[in-house]
């Protein structure tokens, strides 16, 4: 039988930062989790905390920036990985009437650290920009793939690889135990599959299906993030990650001819270059009605804890969210009520 302090489920970025934060805090724990089973392996893995269709700044978008980029950066120093890619964000302007807004924005408290004022007309070879762009800083992108595999390795003797059997998780006076492991808790930190999880499925998880496409492009040579319709972002070796896309109704996880048309439509309005499609992936994103994360204990059994609802800005979300989640079950610090799962039993 093995013991653990905490039963972490799933390993997304959710998962990752709830294994970071309890390792910080010197807390075992045990990792089960489906290879590869999250929306977080496919992910751009941008950190911008600001809206760029209304030019506003996101909820809490300051502070889960401060917050998250020393995280990494602590993580892949002890790795010895390269996962933080800094680059400005070139917001591409769709018409003029922009120009007055940008301006106004990049004078508001917090959005000025972000936008810088000037409006830029100068022509990017490749890139389709008739009406200028604003420049973005200090945004960047994490390497979510090369960041979930490279931590992954470093606890394999803490991981299990395998889905997980509801039917096998037992409720003791202690705390609980799972097939041959003994925990005080556990937390679920599943992503969409949530939608099956017998204690949790009833919370407004919608999900949000996104196709991405991986184009080579040689002649593009940008060494910047792209935001038109859709983000362009460099992965390197003359790779781009393009989309995503946001589809509501289809959860399932084939990839679609009219999600793939629509992407190379917006990538149609933004570069004038040749290029070649090489994958086309999609997944299904954790989001919330409210677009608020899912934090909290379950209702009756008191040592069932969730981590989810991190939607599609996980990378700057989840090492903020896991503090405040690991305050909540460690040191009996409230959450907030915004991200609070009890907020939607309250409303019953």
């Amino acid at each position: 039988m093995k013991e653990v302090d905490v039963l972490v489920v799933g390993f997304g970025l959710a998962g990752l930062a709830y294994v970071e934060t309890l390792r910080q805090n010197n807390t075992t724990f045990h990792v089960i989790d489906q290879s590869n089973s999250g929306s977080s392996v496919i992910a751009a893995g941008i950190y911008n905390p600001t809206i760029l269709k209304r030019f506003n700044m996101t909820w809490k978008g300051e502070e889960f920036h401060r917050f998250s980029l020393p995280f990494y950066q602590e993580i892949a120093h002890r790795l010895s990985i390269k996962i933080d890619y800094p680059s400005p964000v070139y917001k591409l302007f769709s018409k003029k009437a922009e120009h007055n807004q940008w301006s106004v924005a990049a004078d508001r408290p917090g959005l000025s650290n972000f936008l810088a004022p000037e409006i830029n007309l100068a022509l990017i070879p490749g890139v389709i920009s008739p009406h200028g762009y604003g420049q973005l800083i200090n945004c960047g992108r994490i390497d979510t793939a090369a960041l979930l595999k490279e931590y992954k390795n470093s606890i394999r003797t803490h991981f299990t690889e395998t889905s997980f059997d509801f039917t096998s998780l037992k409720h003791l006076d202690t705390g609980i135990q799972y097939k041959d492991i003994k925990a005080n808790y556990v937390v679920f930190c599943e992503g969409y599959t949530m939608v099956k999880n017998p204690f949790f499925k009833d919370l407004p998880l919608v999900g949000s299906k996104g196709q991405i496409l991986i184009i080579h492009a040689p002649e593009l040579n940008a060494k910047v993030i792209l935001k038109g319709p859709i983000f362009i972002a460099p992965l390197g070796n003359d790779l781009y990650w393009a989309g995503a896309s946001f589809e509501q109704y289809d959860k399932t996880m084939n990839p679609t001819v009219k999600g793939k048309e629509w992407i190379l439509s917006k990538i149609d309005k933004m570069i004038s270059v040749p290029y070649i499609v090489q994958k086309h992936i999609t997944h299904i994103r954790p989001t919330v009605a409210d677009r608020r994360p899912l934090l909290g204990q379950h209702h009756t059994h008191k040592n069932l804890f969730l981590f989810n609802g991190l939607g599609s800005r996980g990378v700057l979300t989840a090492p903020l969210a896991a503090k405040w989640l690991h305050n909540f079950i460690e040191n009996n610090i409230s959450l907030k009520e915004e991200v609070d799962i009890q907020r939607f039993h309250k409303t019953k």
